[in-house]
Parts: structure tokens; sequence; C-alpha cells
């Protein structure tokens, strides 16, 4: 199984938030190649990254990362993604839902500290992560 890592989880890393599994977690399988991102999180990560020094760590922190496009097939999942969403009386914002499908798209889980945003099936909670179970 692979991991896409959400903006949240990168945010925590860089603010020194992430807990120490999560960081070992991050660590084992990012060196193993099973951790990927978007290009949402790398737009989400540099929209926020507001100086030099920010924009310079962001790029370090991705250095080496697969960063997965947003195409015609995840632009599409999306909106399928929210449709069912709004179906059940759930509200799934823009971002999340092209994380969500890109995700989905490659069969990956979506690894994040915000799961509020994205279907409960497809994510793991970074926070809550147990090392030897995952």
């Amino acid at each position: 199984m692979g991991y896409l890592i959400d903006t949240c989880v990168f945010i925590d890393l860089l603010m020194d938030k992430l807990p120490e599994t999560g960081r070992n977690w991050l660590a084992v399988n990012a060196g193993a190649g099973l951790a990927k991102t978007s290009s949402i999180v790398y737009h989400e990560l540099l929209f926020g990254a507001d100086t030099s020094k920010a924009h310079k760590e962001v790029a370090d922190l991705l250095r080496g990362w697969t960063i997965l496009p947003v195409d015609q097939a995840v632009a599409a999942q999306a909106a399928i993604l929210r449709r069912l969403g709004k179906a059940r009386g759930e509200k799934m914002g823009i971002a999340d839902a092209l994380v969500a499908a890109t995700a989905e798209l490659h069969k990956l889980k979506v690894v994040t500290s915000d799961v509020k945003g994205f279907p409960k099936e497809s994510v793991i909670n970074l926070r809550e992560i147990n090392l030897p179970n995952i």
C-alpha cells in the first residue's frame, strides 16, 4: 500500500508539531518510496510560504518527493466525490476532493491530521498512528 501525504502533515513537520511516531512513520514510508503527495498540496504549501526562507524550506522538504498531478481523470473523480458527499449532507472542499481523488486513482491512502475533509474509508490520521500496525 502507498500513501498520499496531505498538506497539514507537512505543515506539522515544518512547524515541529508532528509527534515522534508520525515523524518516524513518515521517514520510514518516504524512505521506502511509499509516500507521495499531490500538486494541490504543493500549491497549498507554496501559497503559505510567504517569505523566501519559508519557500526554501518547502522546496527542501519536497525535494525528491513524487508530486502527483491533477489531470482530467482526477478532476472528474473529485467531482464524483463531492457529489457523493453532498448527497450524504457532507461538504467537501475542492482542494480536499482533488487530493482524495488523486489518492483514489493511484490506489493510495490519504495521510492527514485533518480527517474531516476526506471520505473516512480512504484516510489515515497521522496523529493517531500506531507504528507497528501500519
